[in-house]
């Protein structure tokens, strides 16, 4: 007896889709076929004119972060609960320390903080800062416990920023280790002196924000991490990339280097008129939201494969929370409110509108992350074998994105009356229903931590 058949849909992959049924047993895909020539199962869902997706998976959110001024409302259940309604199976979070904390204490900590919460699978990327920069050899036992993706900053230089020299031994000790650096790149000294000169001259609204962190500040710290890259044969992913000047950079990376970059779906439907409005705080981010003619650049370099995943860099900041800092944008907490749309915004502007194809949608979404990660062949398809973590997704459904139909724990939407097309009707972690025709089943958080091993590199 099957526990679970999805059939009559469309079984999307990176590599290809055809119209096929899927089997699970005991947690995983057993069939993908004809499920006429399988046994009979407890719980059968038609996917009669849906896609059937693997399910997606979020490799940068910040979910119930108590460090900075900021404390999270909202906690390990009610993010990851957001991320499934949104098609989101599995999180990568961060293990950021509080004063006092080293990499491996903070990893205890946020462990024990979401062991028994999560209702998606999930991990967390170690981290380290220039008061941590001793740690190296927890960093390596790290690591080789299978937290193997390392964050780091070249930026914030008084809570998160890493000297150069070492941000080189790191990525150094990364290589060895068969680990990968998620790195957020920009020049610190660019932003602070732009920073103190918008002060000093009384310019503190929302659009000095985005002026401070101008495009060269971002591709002058990626041209460094890209140096440093070469030199250790470290691999490196671009968190949050937002500018068009990326594109001649990975052109020139990709095809000698194991560099990899990441965009976040605001960066492709808002523009940096946003900062602008009255409520241009709700909007604050970092790297900012830049102009419409970067959002077309980086729409291309997704469709040419310069791009290799779309994470969220969700945060789940309340509107009162960013809007304390409304005529003073360096108190604005940066970051959007956006784990539950991911997928929807992404294949609504970009399958869609055939910017490319619903398998490029997979590989952006779930292939190319699990194989980073270090989860691929259980995550990230949908084989026998695999993880039974299934998306059955409605391709036509029209709807508008608001604030009204949140499950995420704030009160705003970046992407407040944005109309899309597409919508997730039935989410299954390892074969556990989380969410039936839209809404949550009332099963229980049981997603587990999601060891990872070496990257699987191009």
């Amino acid at each position: 007896m099957l526990d679970l058949i999805i059939k009559n849909g469309t079984v999307v992959n990176a590599d290809g889709s055809a119209r096929a049924d899927v089997a699970v047993k005991d947690g995983a895909v057993a069939a993908v076929g004809d499920a006429r020539c399988f046994a009979q199962a407890e719980r059968t869902v038609d996917a009669s004119g849906m896609l059937v997706l693997p399910g997606m998976i979020d490799t940068h959110v910040h979910i119930a972060n108590k460090t900075g001024r900021f404390p999270s409302e909202a906690s390990y259940a009610d993010g990851t609960l957001a991320a499934a309604y949104g098609g989101t199976t599995a999180v990568a979070d961060f293990a950021f320390m509080f004063p006092g904390e080293t990499p491996l204490t903070a990893m205890e900590r946020k462990l024990a903080e979401a062991g028994g919460q999560c209702y998606t699978d999930y991990t967390f990327h170690p981290y380290v800062n220039g008061r941590t920069a001793g740690s190296a050899g927890e960093l390596r036992e790290l690591i080789r416990a299978g937290f193997r993706s390392v964050k780091m900053f070249t930026v914030y230089r008084e809570t998160h920023m890493l000297p150069k020299n070492t941000l080189r031994s790191v990525l150094e000790m990364v290589a060895q280790e068969n680990g990968i650096a998620l790195i957020h790149a920009e020049c610190a000294e660019m932003i602070e002196e732009n920073i103190a000169r918008f002060i000093a001259e009384g310019r503190t609204t929302p659009q000095y924000h985005a002026l401070s962190r101008p495009p060269i500040s971002e591709i002058e710290a990626m041209y460094g991490v890209l140096a440093m890259a070469r030199d250790t044969g470290a691999p490196v992913i671009y968190a949050h990339m937002t500018t068009s000047l990326s594109r001649a950079l990975l052109s020139q990376a990709k095809p000698d280097t194991h560099v990899y970059s990441e965009v976040c779906p605001h960066y492709l439907v808002l523009s940096d008129e946003r900062y602008a409005r009255e409520d241009g705080y709700k909007y604050v981010c970092s790297p900012p939201i830049r102009p419409k003619a970067d959002q077309e650049a980086l729409w291309g370099m997704l469709a040419d494969g310069l791009v290799d995943i779309v994470s969220s860099d969700h945060t789940d900041y309340t509107a009162a929370m960013k809007e304390r800092g409304r005529n003073f944008f360096p108190d604005i907490p940066n970051g959007l409110p956006t784990i539950e749309h991911r997928g929807t915004v992404l294949f609504s502007e970009g399958v869609v509108r055939g910017r490319f194809s619903a398998e490029r949608f997979v590989e952006l979404t779930s292939a190319k992350a699990a194989k980073l990660m270090g989860l691929w062949p259980k995550k990230g398809l949908i084989a026998p074998g695999a993880d039974a973590d299934l998306v059955v997704f409605d391709p036509a459904a029209r709807w508008t994105i608001s604030a009204s139909n949140l499950h995420m724990k704030t009160d705003y939407t970046p992407y407040e009356g944005l109309e899309v097309t597409g919508r997730v009707r039935d989410v299954f972690v390892r074969g556990g229903a989380v969410i039936l025709n839209g809404e949550h089943t009332g099963a229980g958080p049981a997603g587990r931590l999601m060891p990872q091993s070496a990257p699987v590199l191009n």
